[in-house]
């Protein structure tokens, strides 16, 4: 039941990739509310396979990995959308939108030079900045108009989750772990290191010779007793 579970979680990520060539077709062909609507369709995608991987209280590589590709590719595919459809949202963030892709760039180059794979770390605030350009990017393109403050909210979130995973590669060298923040793992590992030193410390004090004190060790008492010397009265014949 678990491996079909697991299957069935990756076909869902599967139809979020097959998905993205027919948004693709409708943004070329100019039909924003369609592409917002396709958007809309992959995050309900990318929602589905994590509650059904869940569920079977199981993690796969191959299941993460994929659903990382997916995410990449919708988050690029999005990119290109809102600046096809809507240059003037580039335009007017065009700074933010370099910032961006330049902090994306150096955590993923590190990820893939480092440990040959995406950077993967779990954050909340990659969860956060995720949730936040897939909103402005529906809001924009199904009503067309040009959510300026969500926009440059989404790109500050994006811009600092990147920079986070990138500081949680080079602090932790790892490229996959649920951090969940890099401030809690480092206060968290800081804590194992201080119980693991306080036990070492104990141990090597439970094991270290006791040592004998002088004057504690009481001199043997004869329990035999000792006969008295006779007195001149005791030597009469």
């Amino acid at each position: 039941m678990g491996k079909g579970a697991l299957r069935i979680a990756d076909a869902v990520t599967w139809l979020r990739i097959l998905l993205l060539p027919v948004i693709w077709f409708y943004a070329l062909v100019g039909d924003g509310r369609i592409v917002g609507a396709g958007l809309i369709a992959l995050g309900v995608t990318d929602f589905l396979d994590g509650v059904i991987a869940r569920r079977v209280g199981q993690a796969s590589p191959a299941g993460a990995r994929l659903d990382l590709t997916a995410d990449t590719l919708v988050l690029l595919s999005a990119v290109a959308w809102i600046g096809m459809l809507h240059p003037d949202v580039v335009g007017e963030n065009a700074a933010l939108i370099a910032a961006a892709f330049l902090v994306y760039l150096v955590a993923v180059g590190i990820g893939i030079l480092g440990f040959r794979r995406l950077p993967n770390l779990r954050l909340y605030s990659s969860r956060l900045a995720g949730g936040l350009l897939y909103a402005a990017a529906v809001i924009t393109l199904i009503t067309g108009r040009n959510a300026r403050l969500l926009v440059a909210l989404a790109l500050g979130a994006f811009i600092f989750s990147c920079a986070e995973t990138a500081v949680g590669e080079l602090l932790f060298s790892v490229a996959d772990a649920n951090m969940g923040s890099v401030l809690l793992e480092r206060r968290r590992r800081a804590d194992i290191s201080t119980v693991h030193a306080s036990g070492m410390a104990s141990r090597q004090r439970s094991q270290a010779p006791t040592a004998n004190v002088v004057g504690s060790k009481a001199s043997p008492i004869n329990s035999i007793p000792t006969a008295a010397t006779p007195t001149p009265n005791d030597r009469r014949p």
